[in-house]
């Protein structure tokens, strides 16, 4: 009789985690498509104006002044493929500025729209793939 109260159990849950898992990849797909599609000659041009420098050709945190930084630029493309990211807290980071590095990174919000920025990273996942 435990072994069934067991297994009911552990099936019980393992429901529970599939239909939260399915809840939130929901929300992450329809959260992330908030901003229509790209606009990669858009993206492009605002990327390598504003990002390149620090966060390299591809986005991958190699740019040419990132040697000079106390702290490493982020590789864009992985935290763009991190399936537990929303990229409505990327697009934050990048017009508010400090990231979690220490304020290192500025602010572009006088710059740049949410718009351009789903633009720039629609264009670095495009030279990834």
């Amino acid at each position: 009789m435990k072994n069934i109260s067991l297994l009911s159990i552990s099936t019980i849950a393992l429901l529970l985690l599939g239909i939260t898992s399915a809840g939130f990849f929901g929300f992450k797909y329809l959260a992330d498509k908030q901003y229509g599609e790209y606009d990669l000659t858009n993206g492009k041009a605002k990327f390598l104006a504003n990002c390149a420098v620090c966060h390299g050709n591809k986005g991958l945190g190699d740019g040419i002044a990132s040697g000079t930084l106390t702290v490493s630029p982020d590789n864009i493309y992985d935290e763009l493929k991190n399936p537990f990211g929303l990229k409505q807290e990327l697009i934050s980071s990048v017009l508010d500025g400090d990231n979690g590095q220490g304020g290192l990174m500025p602010a572009f919000q006088t710059t740049l729209t949410e718009k351009d920025v789903n633009d720039i990273f629609g264009y670095i996942e495009s030279v990834n793939l």
